[in-house]
Order: structure tokens, then C-alpha cells, then sequence
């Protein structure tokens, strides 16, 4: 199963009849207990393994560099076309590998006429850079990232800690956004280390200019140990999973808000969850 969810010629028919889709995963702002954006995350025909965004997404190296492009470039646009159904004053997190992002660099008119015709600002749009799949060339991801900056575009380092050296990418790419992944947070509440760990990443963070987002939360008591912590924003199960976007506005911000006024008191933000 593995050689045949990995093969170039599968994904490249897959891409051509359109055969995936996207779905989105809310971002809740832990200050004002409401959804700050939602991170896009292309899906595969279900019932076949590129339901998984593992096998999608090429986790054991077995597709070509171009298929790859492809089948990335094919997330930010799918990604960008379904986002018009979100609501306008959300954040995009869109993830995106350094190649791609390269790629799009060299046609950066023509990506702004794409936003043009779907009706979304850049200034919506944070691009996730992850660390997993590696960025030997980060110097170079940095200078094209000060070119999308310019235009209003935001940044985040994905899953910082897993493997590479975070804080030289942190340095360089000057993220606006960095995010720590599951590992880290799953039963942060009773792991004393876990707890350290995390405050001093949103310190080193807030140094550096970026926010923390932390991933992977799913119990109301990480979350509440987290906000204790100083975490700027969070993401998992606990809010919601990954669904259509036609189905975001369904979330329940009424669930969000009591567990930001039990992490504050009875005495919460009054305007958390109004329309």
C-alpha cells in the first residue's frame, strides 16, 4: 500500500480530476476566547490512504520533487478558493513547503491576481513554514519572505522543536507566528518539564516578535494550564476539528467562551462569541 500511495503517477491523476479537497481547523485567540483564524489542510479521496495527509503528503519520501510542487501548489490554491466561506476578518494559515514558496516568489503578480479573483487580502494570509520536511535553503526562504511580507503577508514556523534547528530558523525568517507541536502539550497540565519548557518558548518567542500557537490541545485542563502559561493562541479537538468550510461558522463559540470564563473567573470577556 505504501509503494502505491506514494506513486507519482496516482497523485498526479488525483491532482488532475480534483479528486481531494480542503478542510479547516480553528485557531482560538486565548486572550479574547474567540476563533482568530483557521489553518487549511487539503485532504485526499475518502476511503483511499490520501485520506490521511500522510501518505499525501509524501511522510516517507516516495515522491518526485515535481509531483511534490504540484501537489502543494494544488493545497494553496484549493486552499485559497475555499476560504472565501470563512469569515473575512479570520486569519488563513495555509501550510507550504520552502520550494513552493520559492516558486510562487518568482510570479508574485500573478498570485496576487488569484487573491484578486477569490477575494482575500494578504493581509489574511499567514503562510506555515514547517521545520518537518526540512529548509536547507532558509536563507533564501528568508529573503522571499521579506518580499511577501512586504505585501502584507504573515509567517509561522511550524512544528518547532521536532526536528531541525528552530532557533536558527526563528533568527532568520523572522516568523510573525511559531508553533509547537502536539508532542509538547499533551498532558502539559500534570508534566512539570513540559510546563517550563512551554513558558520559556512563549518568552524566547515574544523576544523575538512572534506569537506562540500551540497545537494538539485537548483537554479544557491543557488549556487552561496553557493560558496560564502565557500561550497567545491555540489549536485542537478541544475546539474543534477539521471540517468543510461551510461548516466553521457552525463551532460552537458558546463552548469557547465558558472555558475562557472558567480560566478567568465568572467575570469573562462579556463579548466573546457575539456575532
Amino acid at each position: 500500500m505504501s509503494n502505491w500511495a506514494h506513486n507519482d503517477e496516482v497523485v498526479t491523476n488525483l491532482l488532475r480530476h480534483g479528486f481531494y479537497s480542503t478542510v479547516f481547523q480553528p485557531i482560538v485567540d486565548a486572550a479574547e476566547g474567540s476563533p482568530f483564524g483557521y489553518e487549511a489542510l487539503l485532504r485526499g479521496p475518502v476511503g483511499t490512504p490520501f485520506e490521511s495527509p500522510g501518505p499525501l503528503f509524501n511522510r516517507d519520501g516516495q515522491l518526485s520533487g515535481n509531483v511534490l510542487l504540484q501537489l502543494d501548489m494544488a493545497c494553496v490554491g484549493s486552499a485559497l478558493r475555499t476560504a472565501r466561506l470563512l469569515h473575512p476578518e479570520t486569519r488563513l494559515f495555509i501550510n507550504i513547503l520552502s520550494s513552493t514558496l520559492l516558486e510562487i516568489s518568482n510570479d508574485l503578480t500573478g498570485f496576487h491576481g488569484l487573491l484578486s479573483e477569490v477575494g482575500i487580502s494578504p493581509s489574511r494570509i499567514v503562510f506555515e513554514v514547517s521545520e518537518s520536511t526540512g529548509m536547507e535553503n532558509t536563507m533564501e526562504v528568508a529573503r522571499c519572505a521579506k518580499l511577501f511580507r512586504r505585501d502584507g503577508f504573515g509567517f509561522a514556523l511550524d512544528d518547532i522543536g521536532v526536528r531541525s534547528p528552530y532557533l536558527y530558523h526563528i533568527l532568520w525568517l523572522e516568523p510573525e507566528f511559531v508553533k509547537l507541536d502536539r508532542t509538547f502539550i499533551k498532558d502539559v497540565d500534570s508534566f512539570d518539564r513540559k510546563r517550563d519548557l512551554v513558558e520559556g518558548i512563549v518568552l524566547m518567542a515574544s523576544k523575538m516578535g512572534a506569537a506562540l500557537v500551540v497545537e494538539g490541545v485537548e483537554s479544557k485542563q491543557e488549556y487552561e494550564t496553557l493560558k496560564g502559561l502565557g500561550v497567545g493562541y491555540m489549536q485542537g479537538f478541544l475546539f474543534g476539528r477539521p471540517v468543510g468550510a461551510e461548516d466553521c461558522e457552525k463551532l460552537d463559540p458558546g463552548f469557547i467562551r465558558e472555558l475562557y470564563r472558567a480560566a478567568n473567573g465568572a467575570n469573562g470577556h462579556p463579548d466573546i462569541g457575539r456575532d
